[in-house]
């Protein structure tokens, strides 16, 4: 081989080192550079879809990537959260969930194919109360009223549900025990297919959280005759709660927030967390969030992670008084 020809492969084989080194690092891409999926384990127009895409508009906006949505429903949101704990823990799949989903989830479901601890949380972005509500026209106008009809025909009156195991499925079985009666309780992919059923007259009641039954409860379609809040809401007063109405066991609130699966490196869960963080509490996002009806209220990744015991031991106590555990 010439002299011209090796120098020419030297610097060939430096251009590639060059190449290499800078776009990868020690072996790693800059993170993010590509599109990050948001798997959100319940259908369209539900507490966790809104609420996602309401904060990851603007935390594309900081990540400067796409941010793609990827509506994973069923069980109650274990399809969804089971799928995103199988994908690379690269960063690159981020499970949109909270409460429900990655704390009360693993507690209810027999044989559930993960487990709390198989999640590192982001942030907490929301938290909000769980809401019985029924369409403006119908006779079950109050609490009371419905109370009454449900003692008269036990397991008659059927209660939207958005899945076997989630929150609102534990509040309306702790307002059974509370109120000793018996609901139809029929489960949906959702808190927006329950909705959407209780307004086509197939339910008489619906069981959701505050946001997916905030434009429903503005432009009259429904009434909200309970919520399962410790205080009243700020924008809707008028909502009775529970714990006033006699029944002071039916008081939750769920959150919710990203997540990533165990494995994903520091890093990448740090840049994940700092861009929730900037994009949870932007002026705009809250508002936005507020309208929703929902409560901002973010938290970091270290305060959801010392949360989660408390809330472990919470929800498994108000699972065992609502006869879902043993």
């Amino acid at each position: 081989m010439g002299k011209k020809a090796r120098s020419v492969l030297s610097v060939l084989f430096l251009v590639a080192l060059m190449v290499f080194w800078g776009r990868e690092g020690l072996g790693q891409e800059k993170f993010p550079s590509r599109p990050i999926q948001v798997v959100i384990p319940y259908g369209p127009g539900g507490t966790h879809d809104i609420a996602a895409r309401i904060v990851d508009g603007q935390l594309q906006e900081i990540l400067k990537v796409p941010i793609i949505h990827v509506n994973k429903p069923g069980g109650g949101g274990v399809i969804g959260a089971a799928f995103a704990k199988e994908q690379k823990p690269d960063g690159y799949t981020v499970l949109y969930g909270g409460l429900t989903v990655v704390v009360e989830l693993p507690i209810v479901t027999p044989n559930s194919p993960y487990k709390t601890e198989d999640f590192i949380p982001i942030a907490r972005v929301t938290y909000g109360a769980l809401v019985l509500s029924v369409k403006k026209d119908s006779p079950l106008s109050s609490l009371e009223e419905f109370i009454k009809a449900a003692k008269k025909d036990p397991g008659k009156v059927t209660l939207g549900i958005p899945g076997i195991g989630t929150s609102q499925h534990l509040v309306a079985k702790l307002f059974e025990a509370e109120a000793k009666i018996e609901l139809n309780m029929i489960p949906f992919k959702g808190d927006g297919a329950a909705i959407t059923a209780m307004l086509g007259g197939h339910v008489q009641a619906v069981m959701t959280g505050i946001t997916s039954i905030t434009p429903h409860l503005k432009s009259g379609e429904v009434n909200t005759i309970a919520s399962s809040g410790l205080d009243r809401h700020p924008v809707f007063k008028d909502v009775p709660l529970f714990k006033e109405k006699g029944l002071p066991e039916v008081a939750i609130y769920s959150w919710t927030g990203p997540f990533v699966p165990v494995g994903t490196p520091a890093p990448v869960v740090k840049t994940l967390s700092d861009a929730y963080q900037e994009a949870a509490t932007h002026p705009s996002i809250v508002s936005l969030l507020e309208k929703s009806g929902t409560t901002p209220g973010y938290l970091s990744s270290e305060e959801v992670k010392k949360l989660i015991p408390s809330e472990y031991s919470k929800i498994a106590k108000a699972a065992k008084a609502a006869g879902m555990i043993k």
